[in-house]
């Protein structure tokens, strides 16, 4: 793991000892992710819960490069954040870990991973702005692993807050039962000087009505306590709002919200409390009983440390993971043995003699485990049928984190021959930690790097510069364009030995992945070498040397002759395979994205018009809201959008956005359009 220049937290002083052994216990730990669109202000928020916890004596600053949790460089350089880091710290004799999580749409992924870590989640809102496009993304992953959370609504102390809009926002768009149960306070000139929990003005009256409103149509018991001061809300004592807002949380029926200013150190410490109200405790997970007294926990994320080997970040769902310990891995199905423990804290990992059940840890000594590998005790290798069983049955070990495709693809060099080994060898090990970023060669043996957007890729070569010393050239950014058989096509190809090999392809429509069938004999090592060559040829197509997608691939060899060696029959076999493919009348499919564009007003026409003429697209909406603002939906190729973010700035002068770009699905192209690509291949402009 890299080092960090950050702060050392007050965490580690001798005098924190028993407080820590104190906190150990799973009832006082709460595990959290802070989820936000970007530049909402959850790092800052971050940054202030750690202030206030003590755990840092200064709070640092984004702008100023110098924060707790962006400890990269390439993350202090951008003012953004891109790869998740743990903190802990304590607050009321409660230990909290803490992931702050990245804001952008092209680390979804790393958001979605670190979030089987957690029980729970504080959701940051910019107080000007409402939920936004990944907000609604983030909830949805927040659903998908049943992660309760609170939401605060920061950046109180701007001028253009609208609590209103934040509270219609959160019903209309995430369709869920917001509970505000604290208010601002203002000095006379208008300045955010602090929270508390009785409305100061008839707007704010009017919130707190809505509220209690809220609270007693979910739960007979202060819909009672409602009905007995005549339905006025203001006469509802709070402790009974606590209590109404603290069952109905629990089923999953409202979500509480707080508000303050991070950047102003205003309200956090009520959100802190409102974390260990509200927020389930590791004791509040279901997990089977068979595995309680054992260990059993979930690798988040895993890496490579060139010292140190594998590191697997671990969440510990039950026992407790000791240096020698030995665990089973559920896919692998093999025994791998814990060398050494360790705890984050941001970029620094520090030595620990075990890790806790409910606590999230680092263990090496297993080179085979991998993201998303769930970990038993090793005892459990000789009753695996009854354990697949147990897994399959409990909601939290058996979700899954996916990710999809690389959208857009670029070529990467060096100056030198040896240092492009190097590149290769740096790549290896981002890619190993960061599976949205793919590696591949082109039909040229050119290097092409992949990722989930420009940010993403951007994001990438300043990592190898900074973090490898590799400073590369990328050209070409593409988006990811793929092919696949139109329809079922039949194919035979005699070998020189005499043998026949049969190859079938035909459309998979419903899935990207394909299926490939072999016949070939009972030898398993033949049928081993088979699928890897057709797989091969598979990852190269005939049009522009894109991967084949949506298909089905049968491979029949027929006279299989005891001479027919493997490197034969392996050229058979791909000599019948790239045939089939290029007579098959394979086609080009491009992905298309969705597009979303918040302004005001005035920027309307200019935008919607450029959205027509750029994209020739007739698939948007807009919809007109509050304040003089609009909102555009559209449809459109990605290979349309790859530069739209700049052209949205240009053509609002900085006061419009683009909200998201976010790939849909794949479409086969216009015949016309298809040509000229390929002609653009054959010619050399466009390298694959």
């Amino acid at each position: 793991m890299r080092g960090s220049n950050v702060r050392r937290p007050i965490w580690h002083s001798a005098k924190c000892v028993l407080l820590r052994r104190h906190l150990t216990h799973a009832s006082r730990i709460r595990n959290i992710g802070v989820v936000a669109h970007i530049d909402a202000g959850k790092t800052t928020v971050t940054e202030q819960i750690l202030v206030q916890t003590g755990s840092i004596s200064t709070a640092g600053n984004i702008r100023h490069g110098n924060t707790t949790t962006d400890y990269l460089e390439c993350e202090q350089n951008r003012g953004i954040t891109v790869n998740s880091a743990f903190v802990r710290c304590h607050w009321q004799d409660h230990l909290l870990n803490i992931i702050d999580t990245p804001g952008h749409i092209d680390f979804n992924f790393e958001v979605e991973r670190s979030l089987r870590a957690l029980d729970g989640a504080l959701v940051v809102l910019d107080g000007t702005r409402g939920v936004e496009a990944q907000t609604l993304t983030v909830w949805k992953q927040l659903s998908k692993f049943s992660i309760p959370s609170i939401i605060f609504l920061n950046k109180m102390d701007r001028e253009k807050r609208n609590i209103s809009t934040c509270i219609s926002s959160i019903r209309e768009v995430l369709d869920a039962a917001p509970v505000l149960l604290t208010y601002p306070v203002f000095s006379e000139d208008s300045t955010l000087v602090g929270v508390t929990e009785s409305p100061t003005t008839p707007s704010e009256q009017e919130l707190r009505t809505e509220a209690v409103e809220t609270l007693a149509s979910l739960d007979e018991k202060l819909e009672d306590v409602y009905f007995a001061r005549d339905c006025r809300a203001e006469d509802v004592p709070q402790q009974d709002i606590w209590r109404s807002a603290e069952r109905l949380h629990r089923s999953g029926k409202i979500v509480p919200v707080c508000l303050g200013s991070g950047l102003k150190a205003v309200g956090v410490d009520t959100c802190l409390d409102h974390i260990l109200r509200f927020l389930p405790s590791p004791l509040q997970r279901s997990i089977p009983h068979e595995l309680k007294n054992q260990v059993c926990g979930v690798i988040f994320k895993s890496s490579l440390d060139r010292q140190r080997g594998v590191l697997c970040q671990t969440r510990l769902y039950s026992g407790s993971l000791k240096q020698g310990s030995r665990l089973f891995n559920i896919r692998t199905k093999t025994i791998g043995k814990v060398s050494s423990i360790y705890h984050l804290e941001a970029g620094t990992l520090v030595p620990q003699s075990d890790c806790q059940m409910g606590h999230i840890g680092v263990f090496t000594g297993c080179k085979d485990f991998r993201t998303g590998d769930i970990v038993v005790d090793a005892s459990w290798k000789s009753n695996q049928s009854h354990l697949a069983e147990i897994i399959s049955s409990n909601r939290t070990l058996r979700s899954t984190v996916s990710h999809s495709e690389p959208l857009f693809f670029c070529t990467v060099e060096c100056s030198s021959g040896l240092e492009q080994e190097r590149l290769e060898q740096a790549l290896y090990f981002m890619t190993f930690e960061d599976p949205t970023l793919v590696l591949r060669k082109g039909r040229s043996e050119e290097l092409l790097l992949g990722g989930t957007g420009q940010l993403h890729l951007s994001v990438a070569r300043e990592r190898l510069k900074q973090e490898h010393g590799i400073e590369c050239k990328a050209y070409q950014l593409r988006v990811n364009y793929l092919e696949t058989v139109a329809s079922k096509f039949i194919y035979s190809h005699e070998s020189s030995t005499g043998s026949r090999v049969n190859v079938t392809l035909s459309p998979r429509a419903e899935n990207i992945s394909n299926r490939v069938d072999v016949k070939v004999g009972s030898d398993t090592k033949v049928i081993d070498m088979v699928e890897r060559t057709v797989n091969s040829c598979l990852a190269i197509g005939p049009l522009i040397g894109s991967p084949i997608v949506h298909t089905e691939i049968s491979v029949t060899v027929e006279g299989l002759l005891a001479s027919d060696h493997d490197r034969k029959l392996a050229q058979a076999v791909r000599t019948a395979v790239r045939d089939a493919l290029s007579q098959a009348g394979v086609v080009l499919c491009e992905p298309f994205a969705d597009v979303v564009v918040e302004g005001p007003m005035a920027c309307n026409g200019a935008i919607v018009s450029d959205f027509m003429c750029r994209i020739g697209s007739s698939e948007y909406e807009v919809e007109y809201g509050a304040g003089g603002v609009f909102t555009m939906r559209g449809n459109a190729p990605l290979s349309q959008a790859m530069d739209y973010v700049a052209v949205v700035r240009s053509l609002s002068r900085g006061l419009a956005a683009v909200q998201k770009i976010e790939m849909t699905r794949y479409c086969a192209m216009e015949p016309e359009a298809s040509e000229n690509l390929v002609k653009l291949f054959k010619s050399g402009q466009l390298s694959m």
